[in-house]
Protein backbone atom coordinates (compact mmCIF):
# COMPACT_ATOMS: atom_id res chain seq x y z
CA UNK A 1 0.00 0.00 0.00
CA UNK A 2 1.38 3.39 -1.21
CA UNK A 3 -0.20 6.90 -1.31
CA UNK A 4 1.16 9.37 -3.53
CA UNK A 5 0.16 13.52 -3.54
CA UNK A 6 1.28 14.92 -6.00
CA UNK A 7 2.20 18.69 -6.09
CA UNK A 8 -1.05 19.85 -7.88
CA UNK A 9 -3.29 18.02 -5.14
CA UNK A 10 -1.18 19.04 -2.27
CA UNK A 11 -1.75 22.69 -3.32
CA UNK A 12 -5.52 22.05 -4.31
CA UNK A 13 -6.02 20.46 -0.76
CA UNK A 14 -4.22 23.40 1.18
CA UNK A 15 -6.50 25.84 -0.77
CA UNK A 16 -10.01 24.55 -0.78
CA UNK A 17 -9.80 23.05 2.87
CA UNK A 18 -7.40 26.21 4.44
CA UNK A 19 -5.40 23.71 5.47
CA UNK A 20 -2.19 25.16 7.73
CA UNK A 21 1.38 23.41 8.35
CA UNK A 22 0.80 20.32 10.19
CA UNK A 23 -2.89 19.64 9.37
CA UNK A 24 -4.05 16.70 8.05
CA UNK A 25 -6.08 15.14 5.29
CA UNK A 26 -7.52 11.53 5.68
CA UNK A 27 -8.65 9.63 2.78
CA UNK A 28 -11.49 6.99 2.44
CA UNK A 29 -12.79 4.62 0.09
CA UNK A 30 -16.40 5.28 -1.18
CA UNK A 31 -18.94 1.95 -1.68
CA UNK A 32 -21.74 1.66 -3.20
CA UNK A 33 -23.81 -1.06 -1.33
CA UNK A 34 -21.92 -2.92 1.55
CA UNK A 35 -19.33 -5.11 -0.10
CA UNK A 36 -19.89 -3.69 -3.53
CA UNK A 37 -16.08 -1.93 -3.83
CA UNK A 38 -15.27 0.86 -6.58
CA UNK A 39 -11.83 2.22 -7.36
CA UNK A 40 -12.83 5.55 -9.16
CA UNK A 41 -11.53 8.42 -9.30
CA UNK A 42 -13.94 9.78 -6.79
CA UNK A 43 -12.99 8.76 -3.30
CA UNK A 44 -13.76 10.32 -0.18
CA UNK A 45 -11.19 12.96 2.06
CA UNK A 46 -12.02 14.96 4.71
CA UNK A 47 -9.47 17.62 6.68
CA UNK A 48 -8.39 15.64 10.20
CA UNK A 49 -5.13 16.00 11.82
CA UNK A 50 -5.33 13.25 14.60
CA UNK A 51 -3.08 10.48 13.18
CA UNK A 52 -3.78 8.05 15.93
CA UNK A 53 -5.49 5.67 13.70
CA UNK A 54 -3.26 5.76 11.07
CA UNK A 55 -1.50 3.28 9.20
CA UNK A 56 0.18 5.33 6.60
CA UNK A 57 1.15 8.91 6.36
CA UNK A 58 2.63 10.77 3.70
CA UNK A 59 3.77 14.41 4.41
CA UNK A 60 3.71 16.71 1.95
CA UNK A 61 4.11 20.64 2.00
CA UNK A 62 3.88 19.82 6.10
CA UNK A 63 0.78 18.72 5.81
CA UNK A 64 0.10 14.99 6.97
CA UNK A 65 -1.75 12.68 4.24
CA UNK A 66 -2.97 9.82 5.71
CA UNK A 67 -5.24 6.93 5.68
CA UNK A 68 -6.22 5.44 8.91
CA UNK A 69 -6.60 1.49 9.94
CA UNK A 70 -10.37 1.19 8.90
CA UNK A 71 -9.50 2.05 5.64
CA UNK A 72 -6.68 0.07 4.98
CA UNK A 73 -8.48 -2.64 3.58
CA UNK A 74 -9.74 -0.35 0.60
CA UNK A 75 -6.13 1.04 -0.09
CA UNK A 76 -4.44 -2.58 0.25
CA UNK A 77 -2.14 -3.81 -2.41
CA UNK A 78 -2.31 -0.60 -4.34
CA UNK A 79 -0.61 2.75 -5.27
CA UNK A 80 -3.14 5.19 -4.78
CA UNK A 81 -2.17 8.27 -6.89
CA UNK A 82 -4.07 11.66 -5.75
CA UNK A 83 -3.67 14.44 -8.52
CA UNK A 84 -5.70 17.31 -9.83
CA UNK A 85 -6.13 19.54 -12.75
CA UNK A 86 -6.71 22.98 -12.60
CA UNK A 87 -9.83 23.95 -11.98
CA UNK A 88 -10.58 21.04 -10.48
CA UNK A 89 -13.89 20.56 -8.19
CA UNK A 90 -12.01 17.77 -6.40
CA UNK A 91 -8.61 15.93 -6.57
CA UNK A 92 -9.04 12.39 -8.61
CA UNK A 93 -7.63 9.34 -7.58
CA UNK A 94 -6.03 6.72 -9.47
CA UNK A 95 -5.30 3.37 -7.87
CA UNK A 96 -2.19 0.78 -9.57
CA UNK A 97 -1.76 -2.51 -8.25
CA UNK A 98 0.99 -2.81 -6.21
CA UNK A 99 3.89 -4.80 -7.70
CA UNK A 100 5.97 -6.19 -4.16
CA UNK A 101 9.37 -5.79 -3.90
CA UNK A 102 11.66 -8.78 -2.82
CA UNK A 103 12.73 -8.18 1.08
CA UNK A 104 15.93 -8.07 1.90
CA UNK A 105 17.67 -9.11 5.01
CA UNK A 106 17.86 -7.14 8.13
CA UNK A 107 21.24 -6.04 9.49
CA UNK A 108 20.15 -6.36 12.82
CA UNK A 109 19.00 -10.10 13.62
CA UNK A 110 16.32 -8.46 15.52
CA UNK A 111 14.91 -6.36 13.05
CA UNK A 112 12.07 -7.78 10.89
CA UNK A 113 13.08 -8.29 7.22
CA UNK A 114 9.86 -6.81 6.01
CA UNK A 115 9.02 -3.60 4.23
CA UNK A 116 6.17 -2.08 6.52
CA UNK A 117 4.87 -0.09 3.57
CA UNK A 118 3.81 -3.18 1.99
CA UNK A 119 3.77 -5.94 4.98
CA UNK A 120 0.19 -4.11 6.12
CA UNK A 121 -1.01 -4.43 2.46
CA UNK A 122 -0.36 -8.38 2.08
CA UNK A 123 -3.07 -9.43 4.76
CA UNK A 124 -5.56 -7.74 2.48
CA UNK A 125 -4.42 -8.87 -1.37
CA UNK A 126 -7.24 -11.64 -1.93
CA UNK A 127 -9.46 -8.76 -2.29
CA UNK A 128 -8.51 -7.87 -5.14
CA UNK A 129 -7.94 -10.86 -6.72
Amino acid sequence: MKLVITNAASRWFQKHLQLNTGDGVKFFGTTIQPHHVQHTPNQGFAAESDLAAAVLTVTKDGINYHINLDDEWFFSGLVTTVDTAAGAEQPQFTFQKEHPTPTTPATDSTAPAIDATTGASRRFESYWE
